[in-house]
């Protein structure tokens, strides 16, 4: 495709006209031109517009020539009320304009990174791409590396669809079919610039199906990016016939450093493949721009002994990128070059929203010239008007309203306020979590979990009315039951995109438990119908969360779950800092793992959540079970026939259309076999509580769950389910009062007590929280490994653990030559009232149990643990799953260790056992 020309000029910029004006500065190695300082080389800085078009209109020195090399990245079909696409192509336009005046028309070639479209701006993302697609073939966009986002809608599309619109190529030489190992995509375009010709090579993402639809890729292969480009470049280097010849080689990476640090050295440390970019792409190359972690940067690197430029320039057509190569035109070959990031301008469009022009200030060239920008705005214009009508286009059925609790907030306040009161679980909340997971989905299906907060709930999506910004206004009778393009934009208008990452089960409970703020309710977050959650509003802040399950099964503390939300819950900037996390909920960071940010905007996985139920079911309608119940009196344990003690509350929802509770069926599942009836209790007209203590419990034994059916009156006799674990048995010990089933070490406390490696305290508790001295620990140690031990001596081992010592029996075991567990302190004494420390008690088991061929690795799984006496055993633990250490990567080895802690490693090693 031969490149266009472009005479278009800024306007607004050069209304002064085209001045006389330095080149931008070449590197130190060009010592055959002669050209002053460059407008910026500061990593990040960037140069207005007209700063640039004014340096721009300088020529080349004799004996070279000049041509310029135009990339922007991550544009994301940033089209807008405020015309920033009309705005972005002023700055190209003014910028090419005085660089072709100066140095020859056609010297020019404007590229662009990838994410040129996808996760777009509504006015573009609602007219599938496609005014963006037509304002890029008016501009004259010469090639655009593939992004990731190019392939949301499937490879089909891009090549289909998006193909015939488009008047230039997307790129990938590392997207291949993976028997023949061809590239799926054009590899790159060689382009004649002003008699120079240019090879573009692009590249899409090594993470591309993690990052796209990947069912849309049709099972092509993504091979590494910088070998894909090199393999090409060194063809086109070969001159190989296939691919032709090329004076200057261009890689578009759509990829690029995390940060934008002014020292290059930084990000390449980083990040492996950016490293992999600046340090491994070709020296044949010339030129590398980047996209796709949308930074802004400008690095002068180096290749062998050639300099060259390493750019990416935002995001969303803010910034410019501009490489100018000076060339011998002998040789072809590059004697310098200069690059900068040149900022959007700003210019302003006059009352009636027309581009600013001023033709008479300008050159003849430039007068003739001014189509392009108005070409731009013509189409922006028209994509706008057609946005507003297609808010108003039906994208759905609705079967009931789906709100929030915003009536209860009217009634408090007076005030409707998106998200209601925020405090309470709603039918919104639940249905946008499930919009958020099914979305999701389609890119990693084994997501467990959706996950939204209720401040993200921005209008209510009523059967008959609408509700932008608390306006209830009546729809039409032909929006009526309908889902409206324009309400969804409402509901989610702040640009999020989908993200997933994995959080322990451990992490899932504090962010429930962060639902309380100094004890009362103060937020509620909305989960996809996987999740059921207990909790009992009595006890303490950080310990009312009483049960949680994921599918009907409990969700183990120390097991990692994958979560999809919003980039805005997922966000982990704050760690560290003096910040809040988002809504106050730190749990999403803890323990986080393997995020990956799809980059699809959340209005976009919302409106195809919308049309895909219409499709599948006929209509979108809101869930009236709770995933979130009250559970009180939970006994955990009870002999047969004795009266159950349980009360549930908070049964209803407060959204619209949400009905009574009529009754609670109880069973009792056991572990294993089949569920026994229990029984079922009305709940009074006016209820939220069920007291089930008329109930009785059941002729049955050992493990298990109430199971608890709620009813509804609803128009669809929804039901919720309640779980609550029960231990029946006549051998079976009532839970220490301070152990209720919830708490994170409610398991391993329990299974402390069921094994009598503990009776607790006299006054029925366990004290989780109590730190352990040394004789207590080693007690709980020898009465799980040697609860038969027994000893004659007659003489104390240690002095200060005389015959009668509460312990003496069990440091006697330690102590024991068979056993060596521990042989106290260099003064004989053995301090059994003295705290354990976490490194202590680690290694009275790993002595204990003494496992057979253990080696320690040599790198510590703990920063702060890397030599001593206690590595081994603190290396043997870690490797095992006892013990986990903290998010900072620490072990903190000489920190006491408390009572659950104790009980929660030695549970762990005795599930080892069990394997």
């Amino acid at each position: 495709m031969p490149l266009q020309s472009r005479k278009s000029l800024l306007a607004g910029v050069l209304t002064a006209g085209l001045v006389a004006a330095p080149a931008v500065a070449l590197p130190a190695s060009a010592a055959t031109t002669e050209s002053p300082a460059p407008v910026s080389m500061e990593t990040g800085a960037s140069v207005s517009t007209e700063e640039a078009v004014t340096a721009a209109a300088a020529p080349a020195a004799e004996g070279t020539e000049k041509i310029a090399l135009l990339s922007f990245n991550d544009f994301h079909g940033a089209l807008s009320e405020e015309y920033s696409g009309t705005l972005f192509s002023h700055t190209v336009e003014g910028y090419r304009t005085a660089f072709e005046s100066a140095n020859g028309e056609g010297s020019t070639l404007l590229t662009s990174a990838g994410d040129l479209i996808g996760a777009s701006a509504s006015v573009s993302n609602v007219q599938q791409d496609e005014p963006t697609l037509e304002i890029m073939n008016q501009l004259g966009l010469a090639a655009s590396a593939a992004g990731n986002h190019e392939f949301d809608k499937g490879l089909d599309d891009l090549t289909g669809r998006v193909a015939d619109i488009a008047d230039f190529e997307f790129l990938a030489a590392n997207f291949v079919d993976p028997d023949s190992q061809e590239p799926v995509l054009p590899s790159h375009q060689v382009f004649q610039v002003d008699g120079v010709s240019v090879a573009v090579i692009g590249a899409v993402p090594n993470n591309l199906y993690a990052t796209t639809t990947g069912s849309g890729l049709k099972g092509n292969q993504v091979i590494d990016l910088v070998d894909g480009v090199n393999a090409v470049a060194a063809d086109l280097k070969d001159g190989n016939e296939d691919n032709g010849e090329a004076d200057i080689i261009v890689a578009s990476y759509h990829d690029g450093a995390t940060g934008n640090d002014d020292d290059v050295a930084v990000e390449t440390a980083n990040s492996e493949v950016f490293d992999a970019i600046v340090n491994e792409t070709a020296e044949s190359v010339d030129v590398i721009f980047n996209g796709h972690t949308h930074q802004t940067y400008n690095y002068e690197t180096t290749a062998g002994e050639t300099e060259r430029p390493v750019v990416q320039a935002g995001q969303s057509g803010n910034l410019l990128a501009a490489v100018e190569l000076t060339i011998d035109s002998a040789t072809k070959e590059v004697v310098g070059y200069s690059s900068e990031l040149i900022e959007r301008t700003p210019t302003p469009m006059t009352d009636d929203e027309e581009p600013t022009f001023d033709p008479a200030a300008m050159d003849a060239l430039v007068a003739e010239s001014t189509e392009t920008v108005q070409g731009v705005y013509e189409t922006e214009k028209v994509a706008v008007a057609e946005f507003e009508t297609m808010k108003n286009t039906v994208i759905g059925e609705m079967d009931s309203s789906i709100t929030t609790d915003y009536q209860t907030r009217i009634e408090e306040t007076g005030d409707w306020r998106a998200g209601g009161t925020r405090r309470q679980e709603s039918t919104l909340g639940n249905w946008a979590a499930n919009a958020l997971k099914d979305r999701i989905s389609l890119s990693n299906p084994e997501v467990d979990l959706g996950v939204t907060n209720s401040g993200g709930l921005r209008a209510e999506l009523l059967a008959d009315q609408f509700t932008a910004g608390g306006e209830f206004t009546p729809k039409p009778e032909n929006l009526r039951g309908k889902v409206s393009l324009g309400e969804i934009l409402d509901f989610a208008p702040f640009g999020n995109t989908l993200t997933y990452f994995d959080i322990p089960g451990s992490s899932i409970k504090q962010v429930l438990e962060e639902n309380w703020q100094d004890g009362k309710k103060a937020l509620h977050l909305g989960w996809s119908e996987e999740l059921t959650w207990t909790y009992d509003e009595s006890r303490e802040q950080d310990d009312k969360v009483t049960g949680i399950w994921i599918s009907g099964e409990p969700v183990d503390m120390d097991e990692m779950y994958t979560i999809g939300t919003l980039s805005f819950l997922a966000d982990t900037s704050w760690v560290g800092t003096e910040n809040s996390a988002p809504d106050g909920y730190e749990g999403f960071a803890i323990g986080q793992e393997n995020q990956v940010d799809l980059g699809i905007m959340d209005n976009q996985a919302f409106q195809e959540y919308v049309q895909a139920e219409t499709a599948a079911s006929g209509d979108i309608r809101p869930d009236f079970a709770k995933k979130s119940v009250e559970v009180q009196n939970a006994a955990g344990t009870a002999q047969p026939g004795e009266n159950l003690t349980l009360t549930l509350g908070n049964l209803e929802l407060d959204s619209d259309g949400a009905g009574d509770a009529t009754s609670v069926a109880v069973a009792f599942q056991p572990a294993e076999g089949e569920a026994v009836e229990v029984g079922t209790v009305e709940v009074a007209a006016d209820g939220e509580t069920a007291d089930l203590s008329t109930l009785h419990v059941p002729e049955a034994s050992g493990a298990g769950e109430l199971v608890m059916t709620v009813s509804y009156d609803d128009q669809y006799e929804s039901t919720t389910e309640v779980r609550s674990p029960l231990t029946i048995g006549t051998d079976a010990d009532a839970d220490f009062s301070d152990n209720q089933p919830g708490s994170v070490y409610y398991a391993p406390v329990r299974w402390m007590q069921e094994a009598q490696v503990t009776n607790g305290y006299a006054d029925g508790t366990y004290r989780k929280g109590s730190d352990i001295s040394r004789g207590e620990s080693v007690a709980f140690l020898q009465r799980y490994l040697a609860p038969d031990y027994t000893t004659d001596a007659a003489e104390p081992v240690f002095p200060d653990v005389p015959a009668g010592h509460i312990h003496f029996t069990p440091i006697s075991w330690a102590a024991d030559d068979a056993q060596d567990v521990s042989q106290g302190y260099v003064d004989g004494n053995f301090r059994p009232g003295q705290d354990v420390t976490r490194a202590e008690f680690v290694s009275f088991l790993y002595r204990a149990v003494d496992p057979e061929g253990y080696t320690a690795p040599e790198e510590s799984p703990f920063d702060d643990v890397t030599t001593g006496s206690h590595y081994e055993a603190i290396s043997w633990a870690a490797s095992e799953g006892l013990v986990n250490g903290y998010k900072d990567g620490l072990y903190k080895p000489y920190d006491p260790i408390n009572r659950g802690e104790v009980a929660k490693v030695m549970y762990q090693y005795d599930l080892t056992q069990q394997d």
